[in-house]
Order: structure tokens, then C-alpha cells, then sequence
């Protein structure tokens, strides 16, 4: 199912995209992944998770992910790939939460990536 590994980086492809919640439900080091990715990461799914085994694409910083060092790490090198807010709202009870946890969201971004 996973050719040649689950690790993405046993490829050789020339572009990546890190999601922040797939790496903590597979339990790898997201800023190591980063790291190894190098300048061929140029797509960053900013959001968090705890581990659990499903998808959780919590708010950053939420979660146990490096989403801080990660941001940071873009910040400051020649990253120049897109970031997409990838926050789950369906337990927001109404539009407030849902509008609270994407401006939380947006201002996690903001103050981390901002160079």
C-alpha cells in the first residue's frame, strides 16, 4: 500500500508538503521531517493534533506538535512555498466558536511566521 515506504522521504520527488496533523497521527518528528525536506518543502498544512489515530487538525499550538519551531524555522530561511490553515470547526456549536478558532488560527500564523 505504502511504495516504496510510508516515509515520503524515501522518494525522490523534488516537492513536499508537510501536514502538521499526518505527522502527528504517525507519530514522527514533524521538525526533523521539516528539516530533511529541506528547500523541496513548499507546502506547509498548518495545524496540530495530539496523536491520536485519527485525523484531529486541531488550532496550532493545540496540540504536541512543533508547530512554534516549524513556523520558525520557515521564518527564517528562503521559504517562499504556500501555508494553508487546515483547522477541523465541526465542534464548534456556532458561528462565534468557529469564527474564534479560525482567529486563533490565523493569529498562531501571524506571530510565527511573520519574517
Amino acid at each position: 500500500a505504502f511504495a516504496p515506504s510510508y516515509d515520503p522521504l524515501d522518494g525522490n520527488h523534488a516537492h513536499y508538503t508537510l501536514d502538521l496533523s499526518h505527522t502527528a497521527t504517525a507519530g514522527t518528528d514533524a521538525l526533523d521531517m521539516a528539516r530533511r525536506m529541506g528547500s523541496g518543502l513548499v507546502h506547509l498544512h498548518l495545524c496540530d493534533g495530539t496523536g491520536a489515530s485519527t485525523d484531529e487538525h486541531l488550532v496550532p499550538g493545540r496540540g504536541s506538535q512543533p508547530t512554534v519551531e516549524v513556523c520558525q524555522m520557515l521564518a527564517g530561511s528562503d521559504f517562499a512555498g504556500h501555508v494553508i490553515l487546515e483547522v477541523t470547526t465541526s465542534d464548534a456549536r456556532n458561528k462565534a466558536e468557529r469564527e474564534a478558532l479560525l482567529v486563533e488560527s490565523l493569529q498562531f500564523a501571524r506571530s510565527n511566521l511573520l519574517r
